[in-house]
């Protein structure tokens, strides 16, 4: 198997688990009526621990050592990536629907192929077709659910504006730390970059208010979103990034509008209409095309 192949299953596989973020944390937040900085500082310390966990026990402890001798880029990538992204997408689910909230995180795909193209990235015209085909797929999906939903969102518009915020956090993140995980390790950098932003936001849930108590199913899934979408999907994420350019990991997260779809219809009584088919083809479709390799894509 090529290199370019593992790093788009790899990002495949990130975005299947992140699928599983938006529904949990409008759970959290919306449902259960915890706050969303203090749900945004929980989650990502939870990954913070786990992936140093995975670090010590893997024996790879020296090469974050080296990874944090670099403390400027780690903390710039934890602001940006972490506490900035965390931040924004904890507020845009509390705000608006998580399918909406899903569509628009995802669509930093077009920044990470923008931003790339900046960095020296090469991005073929058709990685460009592929990556508006998969966008206009998950537009589909979201104007299928136009029927009145059973929990309203309290403010559409900033709940969007929170998650286009997020989304551009995510592309900077993505494209800023391939040279760090080039030269020190995905998973390195990762979990440098997860201690940096929980620590961030801890500060600020702490200067936000006092700590509130959660009773067990909010801390369940509180739990499970520090480690599935988030230690997890994180080393895996830059792990993938090892592999292959920003601009080919980028497409690979619209696979996570379509499980938050269904996730939302499923758990929480979100509707979808018809057009989720044609969107989810559509995405199929946008996410083939973005990812192909070109030539000097397939080496190892």
């Amino acid at each position: 198997m090529s290199d370019h192949t593992r790093g788009v299953l790899l990002g495949l596989l990130a975005s299947a688990c992140w699928a599983t973020t938006f529904v949990a944390a409008r759970y959290v937040t919306y449902v259960r009526g915890v706050d969303p900085i203090y749900t945004a500082a929980f989650r990502f310390s939870v990954g913070a621990v786990v992936a140093t966990a995975y670090i010590v026990l893997s024996g790879r402890w020296q090469n974050l050592v080296k990874a944090a001798s670099d403390l400027r880029g780690l903390a710039t990538l934890g602001a940006i990536g972490i506490f900035g992204m965390g931040v924004l997408v904890f507020l845009s689910a509390n705000l608006t629907t998580s399918i909406n909230s899903s569509l628009i995180m995802n669509s930093n795909a077009i920044f990470i192929a923008v931003l790339a193209i900046a960095a020296g990235e090469r991005v073929p015209a058709l990685r460009f077709v592929g990556l508006i085909i998969g966008l206009a797929g998950c537009a589909a999906i979201v104007v299928g659910t136009a029927p009145p939903q059973p929990l309203p969102p309290p403010n559409n518009v900033l709940g969007s504006l929170a998650a286009m915020g997020g989304a551009i956090c995510w592309a900077m993140y993505t494209v800023l730390g391939k040279p760090l995980v080039r030269r020190y390790g995905g998973a390195e950098v990762a979990t440098g970059t997860l201690i940096f932003g929980a620590a961030m936001l801890s500060i600020l849930a702490l200067a936000h208010g006092p700590v509130p108590s959660l009773e067990w199913p909010e801390a369940v899934v509180g739990v499970y979103l520090g480690i599935v979408p988030t230690a997890v999907a994180m080393l895996i994420w830059y792990q993938a990034l090892e592999l292959v350019d920003a601009n080919v990991l980028g497409p690979t997260q619209y696979l996570a509008p379509l499980g938050s779809s269904v996730l939302g219809w499923w758990l929480l009584g979100e509707s979808i209409g018809l057009a989720f088919i044609g969107g989810a083809a559509g995405i199929l479709v946008g996410v083939y095309l973005a990812t192909k390799p070109v030539a000097g894509e397939l080496e190892s």
